[in-house]
C-alpha cells in the first residue's frame, strides 16, 4: 500500500496521490480490517500529509479523510492503536488554527457557508467525527493536552481553534466532559470579552453547541454564568456577525431551558432582541426574529406582556417587506408570529387571526420559484395555526394541501458522473447536491428535495391528527401518496413520517363513520405493511412500522385481516425474530472471543434495546 503512496508523494504527484488515497477511502468504508496490519505506518504517512502546509488543501484533506473513515468503519481497531489519536488530533488542531482574518467576514450582507472547503472547517468536522467514532476515553486526554495552551495563546487564531475544538468534541466526549462541565464553562466564558471579534464569535459557537450537547445540565446549573456573559454580546452592534451569533446561541440555550430558568432574563433579552429587529443588516433582523420565536415558545403565557409590541412589528414585515431580497426575513416573521400565537393562546391571538391568514394566503400565492425559502416556512406556519385553531382550520385546507401533496410526491434528483468530472460545475453543493464515490463513479443526489419531501409528509400527518373528520376530503389521495413511501429508501425521515401519518389518516376516515370506505382502502395497506416488514433491515424503522401497523389495526377495528394476511404477518414476524436471534448468537460469540471493548458494548446494548422493543 505504502509502496504505491510514497513514490507519488516523493515525486510531487498530488493528483495521483489524491486519487490513490480516494480509492483507499472506498476500501476503508467497505473492508476496514484489511488495514489492520499497516495501520501504524498508514497513520504516520497520512498525518505527515495532513500537516504539510506546502501541499494543496484537497491532498491534505483526503489523507485525513482516509483516517477518519477508518475510525468510523472500525472504531475498535483504531482505539486499540495507541498512536491513532495521538497523531491525528494535533493535525486537526493545526488545520483549525489555519483560519485567517479578512475584511469580507465583517462586511458581508448575507451569511452563507462558503468556507466549508477551507482547512480550518475541515479540521473542525474531522475532530467532531473522530470524537463521535472513538469516544472521550481515547480522544479527550489528547485534545486537552493542547486546548488549554491554545486558549492561553496570544494569537487569536489559536484561541479561536481551542474554543472550536471544545465545541467539536462535546457530543462524542459527552460522558466524561459532563462530569467536568463546571470547569469547562469557567474555562470558556471569559472569552465573551476577548479582544478579537472572531474569538468572541467562536465562544458563542462553543456555548451554543454545549447548550445542546450538555442539556439540561448546562441550563439548570450554569445559567447565571452563561447568560450574564452571553446576553451582553447581543449589544455589540459594531460587529453584527458576533451579535447575531450570540442570538443564535441563545436559541440553543432556550430550546432546552425550563420556563423557570429563562423567566428572570426575559426583559433584558427582549430589550436587546427588539433593538436587533430594528437593526440595519437583514441577517441581524432575521436572527432576532428566530430567537424571539424560540423564547416565546419557551415562555408561553409569560410572553403575553410582550405580545402587543412584537406582533404588530411582525405583521408589518409580512405586509411591507415584499421584495425578493426579503423572502427569508418574511419566512422567519411568519414562523415567529405563529410560534407566538401558540405561546399566548387562541384568546390573545384571536383579533389577529384573520389578518395573519390573509397575509399567509397572499404569500402562498406569490411563491412561484422552486428555491423560494418562504415555502417551507409557510407550510410549518400553517401547521401551527391548525394546532391553535383546531377544527376551525378545515376551510383553509384547500389552500394548504395541494402544495404539500405535490412536495410529498416529488422524486429525488440523481446524477451519475465519471470519477474525473467536476461535480461542482453543474451540481453545486449550494443547490443541495451531495456526491459519493461508488464503484469508480460519482453518484449524486439532491438532498434539499428530500428534506422538503420529509417535511411535507410530517405536516400531512399533523393535519390528519389535528383535524380528524375535517381531513377526510384528502384521505384517499394522501394514503395513495404515503403508503408507497414505506419503501422510500433514499431518506429514512420520509419513511418514518409516512408510517407515523397513515394511522392518523385512517382514524379520520373512521371518525367520519365511513366504514365501507375504510375497509376498501385497508386491505391494500395491510399487504404493504406485511411486505415491508418481511424484508426490512433497519431496526429503527422496523420498530416504527410495527407501531404504525398496530395503530392502524386499532383504527380499522376487529376482523380487519384475512387468514392469508394473518399468515403473511406471522411470516414477517418470524423473519425478523430469526434475524435478531442470529445477531444475538453473533454477539455471544464476539464476547466469548473477547473481541469487544467498552465502546463496542455500548453500541451493542443500543442494538439489543431496539431489537427487544421490535420483538
Amino acid at each position: 500500500m505504502l509502496g504505491v503512496l510514497e513514490p507519488l508523494q516523493r515525486d510531487g504527484d498530488e493528483d495521483g496521490l489524491t486519487e490513490a488515497l480516494s480509492a483507499l477511502i472506498e476500501a476503508a468504508e467497505e473492508t476496514p480490517k484489511l488495514f489492520r496490519a499497516v495501520l501504524d505506518s498508514l497513520v504516520t504517512f497520512a498525518t505527515a500529509i495532513g500537516k504539510n502546509d506546502a501541499l494543496e488543501a484537497t491532498t491534505r484533506q483526503t489523507a485525513m479523510e482516509l483516517l477518519v473513515t477508518l475510525a468510523e468503519s472500525a472504531p475498535g481497531m483504531c482505539r486499540k492503536n495507541a498512536q491513532f489519536c495521538q497523531q491525528i488530533v494535533p493535525v486537526c488542531l493545526q488545520m483549525m488554527s489555519s483560519i485567517e482574518d479578512d475584511e469580507e467576514w465583517y462586511t458581508v450582507e448575507t451569511l452563507d457557508d462558503s468556507d466549508n472547503d477551507e482547512n480550518h472547517v475541515f479540521g473542525e468536522q474531522t475532530l467532531d467525527r473522530l470524537a463521535n467514532a472513538l469516544g472521550g476515553k481515547q480522544l479527550l486526554p489528547v485534545a486537552f493536552n493542547y486546548i488549554p495552551q491554545m486558549l492561553a495563546s496570544s494569537e487569536w487564531n489559536q484561541r479561536h481553534a481551542g474554543l472550536m475544538a471544545v465545541s467539536s468534541i462535546g457530543e462524542g466526549c459527552l460522558k466524561i466532559m459532563r462530569n467536568e462541565l463546571g470547569k469547562i464553562v469557567h474555562m470558556v466564558v471569559p472569552f465573551f470579552t476577548d479582544s478579537h471579534p472572531r474569538v468572541r464569535y467562536a465562544v458563542c459557537n462553543c456555548i451554543g453547541q454545549m447548550a445542546t450537547d450538555f442539556a439540561p445540565k448546562l441550563q439548570e446549573e450554569h445559567h447565571a454564568a452563561v447568560l450574564s456573559a452571553l446576553i451582553p454580546v447581543m449589544d455589540q452592534t459594531s460587529v453584527p456577525r458576533v451579535q447575531t451569533h450570540a442570538a443564535a446561541a441563545m436559541v440553543n440555550f432556550a430550546e432546552e431551558a425550563t420556563k423557570q430558568v429563562l423567566e428572570p432574563y426575559l426583559d433584558t433579552l427582549f430589550e436587546r432582541l427588539l433593538a436587533m429587529l430594528n437593526g440595519s443588516k437583514r441577517y441581524v433582523q432575521e436572527q432576532a426574529i428566530t430567537t424571539i420565536a424560540t423564547i416565546a415558545d419557551n415562555a408561553q403565557a409569560k410572553f403575553n406582556k410582550y405580545y402587543s409590541t412584537i406582533m404588530p412589528m411582525l405583521l408589518n414585515v409580512l405586509a411591507q417587506a415584499t421584495d425578493h431580497d426579503h423572502r427569508l426575513l418574511r419566512g422567519k416573521a411568519m414562523e415567529c408570529a405563529t410560534f407566538i400565537a401558540l405561546a399566548v393562546g387562541k384568546d390573545v391571538f384571536a383579533p389577529d387571526i384573520p389578518r395573519v391568514i390573509e397575509l399567509l394566503t397572499l404569500t402562498q400565492q406569490s411563491v412561484t420559484e422552486a428555491d423560494d425559502p418562504q415555502a417551507s416556512y409557510l407550510q410549518a406556519s400553517w401547521a401551527r395555526l391548525c394546532k391553535l385553531m383546531g377544527a376551525e382550520f378545515a376551510p383553509i385546507l384547500p389552500v394548504v394541501m395541494p402544495p404539500l401533496l405535490t412536495a410529498a410526491k416529488q422524486q429525488p434528483d440523481f446524477a451519475v458522473l465519471e470519477a474525473d468530472e467536476d461535480a461542482e460545475t453543474g451540481y453545486s453543493a449550494e443547490d443541495g447536491w451531495e456526491f459519493a464515490n461508488i464503484g469508480g463513479q460519482q453518484i449524486g443526489i439532491r438532498t434539499t428535495l428530500l428534506e422538503e419531501k420529509c417535511e411535507a409528509v410530517e405536516l400531512i400527518g399533523t393535519y390528519a391528527r389535528d383535524l380528524g373528520t375535517g381531513f377526510v376530503p384528502y384521505a384517499a389521495e394522501t394514503l395513495e401518496t404515503l403508503v408507497p413511501l414505506f419503501k422510500f429508501y433514499f431518506h429514512e425521515g420520509v419513511r418514518v413520517a409516512a408510517a407515523a401519518a397513515v394511522p392518523y389518516v385512517l382514524t379520520s376516515v373512521k371518525l367520519a363513520g365511513d366504514d365501507a370506505a375504510l375497509r376498501q382502502v385497508w386491505s391494500h395497506i395491510c399487504d404493504c405493511y406485511t411486505a415491508v416488514l418481511a424484508t426490512e433491515e433497519d431496526d429503527t424503522f422496523t420498530l416504527q412500522l410495527f407501531n404504525s401497523f398496530a395503530e392502524s389495526l386499532s383504527a380499522v377495528g376487529a376482523n380487519s385481516m384475512t387468514p392469508s394476511q394473518l399468515e403473511s404477518l406471522a411470516s414477517a414476524c418470524i423473519a425478523q425474530m430469526t434475524k435478531y436471534y442470529k445477531r444475538m448468537k453473533d454477539r455471544e460469540a464476539a464476547r466469548a472471543a473477547e473481541e469487544l471493548d467498552e465502546d463496542d458494548e455500548e453500541q451493542l446494548a443500543e442494538e439489543e434495546m431496539l431489537e427487544g422493543l421490535a420483538v
